[in-house]
């Protein structure tokens, strides 16, 4: 059926003599157009729309969407499931059909499917020359419907044909004045100029639209399996179901193109508006009856992601983009609002992939320019993760990276997934020039768990420090210095890790610091940080928990991402048996860490340390065993040696294996002999080493234990045993007396049920003890 240019309705009113020529048009109706619609066997039934228009409140229902979205198919699944109890009077518009005289004259022929008899006479008013329908026509035909009970919907199908105010008006008339017998239904690619709030505030109106008659997945399987004999999988139909966006007309298109594909699953992956019957389509039924200027708009503001009127000007070179987006959105044209009040739009995305097609075909690298200017918009206005993302896809990776220099100075704010995407796809040697950049790249080399690659992008941005503009350089300074103290930290060297940390923590605290002030407040915190890191793993845990509370309230109460304080506040509480406050810190650090996804996982390990030590501790031994797994895991894939290494040692202890208990000390043990200064684990080590010493099954009993552990003086006299020393030497040693040394070497041979010192030294080796 044909239409006129979307949007372009006709105000004409009509005068006389204006419809002169339908004394011959009414007297040659074509019967097709109103008769029923032909059943088609797989047609989908739509039982909850179909169940939606037999319960309408009203008697007026407008059906509104663009082209392909089943407005007809819908209508006409209602007629096969109600047309035992209620008459049908269908009309299908076209173009030729925008002339009062005629279009009533179809009505009338529509309604005596129904009604044989209905209005005698009628025919010959309206092949009267000047005749207006409003005057003698549509009255009657409300007086003779009202003395009827039996129950008629028309369906006005392909309204947006229509463009006389004339027909408007009448047709609007008879809704304002429906007899009690009759229901209107109107389908329409875009809405008709009736006072639709008036009718909706009426009660009296029923809507659908794209968004209601999208297909459901299951509907979408249904569709391609009945109609094109396709059994797709689950994820496959999922997956094209979301790419169309539920779009009746875009899955059968896919269904047929898929008719001849050898992989249709493969077909699904690439599925898009590039498709030839999708563009065939779009090209027919929206691109050819458009003006240039609007198919001009449409193709040049394809690029854009998020559609605005200010961005549309920019990025169209046009001044009216408002009026143009609001005539988009009126006439149902693949645009959807984004917010209530109408300033954000989308495409819907196989019309975006279509345009954006044609776009590459008619005017090659246009889109790179139209990118970029969306992108130097956006950074106006300070919208830099848009103005990055267009800069990137307008292939400027400069730009793209001096826009995450201004990015990364509001370091609270940071999407570190988007950053890292961004990073992906940067060349190297772009990032290296903008050392502002590099220090996030360093954090995210961190929080991934590279820190070879994050050490190697704080050496570049100490290279190119003299590259920096004058008033960021101290910043740029301190921050590598700052992420050096954070990669020493977790590659064990303490020490040095503490008294760094410690030096920019006061430099940050004083009101002269030289660093940016957006960025003061993060790093200032991040400082302070590392400072409370190193009293866990230094001073201990109770000692430790002042110093991680007021970390938590600090970073709380300045809005900045808690970067895994509480997980590690959650663990100090843990190692001390406070089981409640170890929950609760857990509880805040998994609510925190959601709201970064992936990049979460380095934070969480303590916290799943300290749940499942809890868990343990409460006679939920399996629980816990597997929270403790969860941390381990995470641990083990970022490569952090000291958390890898004292999740051993809580695994470990929550174990009632002994060889596993025992391979898992061993692994702690030689994580952190590689450490420079790997703080207080080696005497954690070191007691579960001796914990292991009274548990070693028996040979001659498996699964029986011992119940008294080795001294610290045990084990020393153990590891001397293993060398060529005899007794007296070792207690010379050990600055002890001969004696001595032999009631301990008498209490170790007891302790690992052995008799010789051969056996006290194989064994004490099996045990990790020597």
């Amino acid at each position: 059926m044909g239409t006129d240019a979307v949007g372009e309705h006709s105000e004409d009113q009509a005068i006389p003599g204006e419809d002169a020529f339908a004394s011959d048009a009414v007297s040659d109706l074509i019967a097709t157009k109103y008769a029923a619609p032909v059943t088609v066997p797989d047609l989908l039934a739509r039982s909850d729309l179909v169940s939606h228009l037999s319960d309408r409140h009203g008697r007026f229902a407008l059906i509104s969407a663009p082209a392909g979205w089943g407005k007809s198919s819908l209508v006409t699944a209602w007629y096969e499931t109600i047309a035992a109890d209620q008459s049908f009077a269908f009309l299908s518009l076209e173009s030729a059909d925008d002339d009062s005289p005629l279009f009533w004259s179809y009505v009338l022929a529509a309604l005596r499917t129904v009604r044989a008899e209905f209005m005698d006479g009628a025919d010959a008013m309206l092949r009267s020359a000047g005749v207006d329908p409003m005057r003698g026509v549509i009255p009657r035909l409300i007086n003779e419907l009202s003395m009827s009970d039996n129950p008629i919907v028309l369906v006005l199908d392909d309204y947006h044909t229509i463009t006389k105010q004339a027909i408007h008006d009448s047709v609007l008339f008879l809704i304002d004045h429906l007899p009690p017998c009759l229901s209107v239904v109107i389908t329409t690619r875009w809405d008709p100029p009736f006072p639709l709030s008036r009718l909706r505030a009426s009660g009296g109106m029923t809507e659908l639209r794209a968004a209601d008659l999208a297909l459901t997945v299951d509907e979408a399987a249904q569709l391609l399996s009945n109609r094109f004999g396709l059994a797709l999988p689950d994820d496959a139909v999922e997956e094209l179901h979301r790419r169309a966006e539920g779009w009746p007309a875009g899955l059968q298109l896919a269904g047929i193109s898929m008719q001849s594909e050898p992989d249709p699953e493969s077909f699904v992956r690439r599925f898009s508006g590039e498709d030839r019957n999708v563009a065939d389509y779009l090209t027919g039924e929206v691109l050819t009856r458009l003006p240039d200027s609007r198919r001009d708009f449409l193709l040049r503001t394809s690029v854009l992601d998020r559609l605005s009127s200010d961005l549309c000007d920019e990025v169209a070179g046009v001044s009216d983009s408002h009026d143009t987006l609001e005539a988009l959105e009126r006439t149902n044209l693949f645009l959807i609002p984004l917010d209530n009040r109408r300033i954000w739009y989308r495409y819907h995305h196989l019309m975006r992939d279509w345009l954006r097609h044609e776009l590459g075909r008619t005017e090659p690298g246009a889109a790179a320019e139209l990118r970029i200017t969306a992108s130097r918009w956006h950074a106006e206005r300070g919208r830099l993760e848009a103005a990055v993302t267009y800069a990137i896809a307008g292939g400027d990776p400069k730009l793209a990276a001096d826009w995450i220099d201004r990015y990364v100075t509001h370091w609270p704010q940071v999407n570190w997934p988007l950053l890292g995407s961004w990073f992906k796809q940067l060349p190297d040697d772009v990032i290296e020039l903008h050392p502002i950049a590099i220090t996030a790249r360093v954090w995210l080399g961190m929080v991934t768990g590279d820190l070879a690659g994050a050490a190697r992008w704080i050496e570049s941005a100490e290279a190119g420090i003299d590259s920096v503009p004058a008033d960021l350089r101290p910043t740029s300074e301190i921050m590598a210095e700052l992420f050096r103290v954070a990669v020493a930290f977790f590659d064990g060297e303490m020490e040095w890790a503490r008294e760094g940390a410690r030096v920019i923590a006061d430099e940050l605290g004083r009101p002269d610091s030289a660093m940016v002030r957006p960025l003061r407040p993060a790093m200032h915190a991040g400082a302070i940080g590392l400072v409370a890191l190193n009293s866990f793993w230094t001073l201990g845990a109770r000692d430790s928990i002042p110093v991680l509370q007021e970390a938590v309230t600090t970073r709380a109460e300045a809005s900045i991402p808690d970067d895994g304080f509480a997980s590690l506040l959650a663990l100090a509480h843990s190692e001390v048996g406070e089981w409640d406050a170890a929950e609760e810190a857990a509880a805040v650090a998994f609510t925190v860490a959601r709201h970064f996804d992936g990049y979460a996982w380095p934070d969480l390990m303590p916290a799943h340390y300290a749940l499942g030590r809890t868990l343990v501790a409460r006679a939920e031994r399996q629980s816990g065993i597997e929270e403790i797994n969860k941390g381990l895991e995470m641990a083990r894939q970022f490569g952090w040696p000291i958390f890898t290494a004292y999740g051993c040692l809580v695994l470990a202890d929550a174990l009632d294996d002994y060889v596993e208990k025992r391979a898992l000390v061993r692994e702690a043990r030689e994580l952190i002999d590689a450490a420079a200064d790997p703080g207080r684990l080696p005497e954690l080590i070191a007691a579960m080493e001796r914990k292991l010493a009274i548990r070693r099954p028996a040979k001659a009993s498996p699964g029986s234990v011992y119940v008294e552990p080795l001294t610290d003086r045990e084990l020393e006299t153990l590891r001397l045993l293993q060398t060529d020393l005899s007794q007296r030497e070792i207690a010379d040693r050990l600055y002890i007396s001969h004696n001595t040394i032999k009631g301990y070497t008498k209490s170790i041979y007891r302790k690992l049920g052995v008799s010789s010192r051969a056996s006290a030294i194989e064994i004490g080796r099996e045990l990790d003890l020597i």
